[in-house]
């Protein structure tokens, strides 16, 4: 009887070891390489106004939460969101994170990180007899989070929401 309860003993630490083998890891460090360098096109676009390279960041049920402004539901409402914001004249925006954090199952993550956000606001006008003032400049910084997904293969920004960090 001992020897048939070792025998089972060794068979299911075999079928253990076989089926633990079997299992798919993610690759945690390649997939957070993969989405900083997405981060790092996604920058790119935003600098090149490319609302197209930066609305194929987004999964195509994607929500832009943005403040002070009302969700932007869907791919193509993410893309006029975008559309908007970079109207903005002489606007720099760049963004890095600080942290991501990639399911064990590797297909969805999440990353939380600061912006900085600067554009020209609309000259003054000329007061009679005065000079109009120069023009200003709004400068921001905040943080945001970012959920991503796999779509495909591919990681897309499933949710993006940022915030200020001033009062």
């Amino acid at each position: 009887m001992r020897a048939i309860d070792g025998l089972l003993q060794v068979t299911l630490l075999a079928v253990a070891a076989a089926v633990n083998a079997c299992v798919q890891r993610a690759d945690v460090a390649t997939e957070e390489r993969v989405i900083r360098d997405l981060d790092k096109k996604w920058v790119q676009a935003v600098a090149a106004k490319d609302t197209t390279a930066i609305a194929n960041t987004y999964a195509e049920d994607a929500n832009f939460l943005a403040p002070g402004a009302p969700r932007a539901s869907g791919r193509a409402a993410v893309r006029q969101a975008w559309v908007g914001l970079l109207k903005a004249p002489n606007l720099v925006l760049t963004f890095e994170p600080t942290k991501i954090t990639i399911a064990s199952s590797a297909d969805i993550a999440y990353e939380t990180g600061s912006y900085h956000l600067g554009y020209d606001l609309p000259k003054a006008k000329r007061v009679k007899g005065r000079a109009a003032p120069k023009s200003r400049r709004l400068e921001d910084t905040g943080k945001y989070v970012v959920a991503w997904k796999k779509v495909n293969g591919e990681w897309k920004v499933q949710y993006d929401i940022f915030n200020s960090d001033k009062p």
